[in-house]
């Protein structure tokens, strides 16, 4: 998934992962430079999205704008990975939202190692999802459970997903963020 021949430049990071006791429910991360640059790879068969239909019978793709991330330097290997999203029917909520995770998201510990706060656009309602990797589980939470239930209960609808990370390789140093 790295830079091809021609030029074309692969996914910033990247994390593959699988939900406990289900190692069929597969999860892959891809965060991009741009939507532009995720096109042009899946384009050209090189992304994340093209290698996951061409070995998967059910795939489905979400697509996400981030407007922050949290990246922590570290040497140990991503182990977990959760997603927490939210949908939303009132205008303006999402906005009010993002704020929120973007103060509490610094707060967690130094067990995640990075983290993302996105929205997209479904139907005629808001998600707002706050993606994270983690290098070590917390003690002081279950990932499964809801972080800030002040947060959680301004949803329309709320949802959590842990998956279990698959070491897939680095993907370099280098967001627009696909959830696939």
């Amino acid at each position: 998934l790295a830079a091809d021949a021609e030029g074309g430049v692969g996914p910033i990071r990247e994390h593959l992962g699988c939900r406990p006791g289900d190692p069929l429910d597969v999860l892959v991360i891809s965060s991009w430079q741009s939507a532009e640059t995720a096109a042009r790879a899946d384009a050209r068969d090189a992304s994340p999205l093209a290698l996951a239909t061409r070995h998967l019978t059910d795939c489905a793709a979400t697509h996400f704008e981030v407007d922050e991330t949290i990246l922590r330097r570290s040497p140990d290997e991503t182990v977990a990975i959760r997603v927490a999203t939210g949908r939303f029917s009132k205008p303006g909520a999402d906005i009010e939202m993002q704020e929120l995770l973007r103060q509490r998201a610094p707060l967690i510990g130094e067990e995640m190692s990075e983290a993302y706060v996105g929205r997209r656009m479904a139907n005629r309602a808001v998600e707002v999802t706050f993606v994270s990797a983690w290098r070590r589980l917390p003690a002081d939470r279950q990932l499964e459970e809801v972080f800030w239930p002040d947060i959680a209960l301004r949803y329309d609808d709320f949802d959590v997903a842990v998956y279990t990370a698959i070491p897939c390789g680095p993907a370099g140093e280098r967001g627009a963020l696909a959830i696939e």
